[in-house]
């Protein structure tokens, strides 16, 4: 075998070894980013501290109930089950809450609250969006990705 072909066995190998991307849910479901291929997802970060990442939450929770993407909202604290779930509740969160995220996600842990990622139907980032979102953000990516 030659050094070249060495080499690219050696990165298919590594790359194989990629750590799948999971999630486990605040009630300790876990889930893996395949479960949602073939479909658009939304994933947004946020914290009980966050004003704008509260004040977005009833228009993640109309983007959840439709027939459109599906929708995660992610702690970026680590917080225990029972003070998600209690957060869950206090701001009636219709999505899946996230306690955490592991292996090859498409986008870094974000360093700015709120943060929305758009995942395409096969797995890989769309787009980016830092800020709160407002109704406006979530008619253009209507418009743009999953239609009406």
């Amino acid at each position: 075998m030659g050094k070249h072909q060495a080499l690219f066995l050696a990165v298919l190998l590594m790359a194989g070894c990629r750590e799948a991307a999971t999630l486990t849910l605040s009630d300790g479901e876990r889930q893996t980013l395949g479960d949602y291929r073939g479909q658009w997802l939304v994933v947004n970060y946020f914290a009980e501290w966050c004003a704008p990442c509260l004040r977005e939450m009833p228009l993640l929770n109309e983007l959840s109930a439709a027939a459109g993407p599906a929708v995660l909202a992610v702690s970026f604290d680590a917080l225990p089950a029972q003070a998600l779930h209690s957060l869950k509740a206090r701001y009636e969160m219709m999505m899946p809450v996230v306690a955490s995220l592991e292996g090859a996600w498409p986008f870094d842990v974000p360093r700015v609250l709120p943060t929305t990622f758009v995942i395409d139907p096969r797995g890989r980032l769309a787009e980016q969006h830092q800020g709160e979102l407002h109704a406006e953000d979530i008619a253009r990516w209507q418009s743009l990705y999953w239609g009406d």
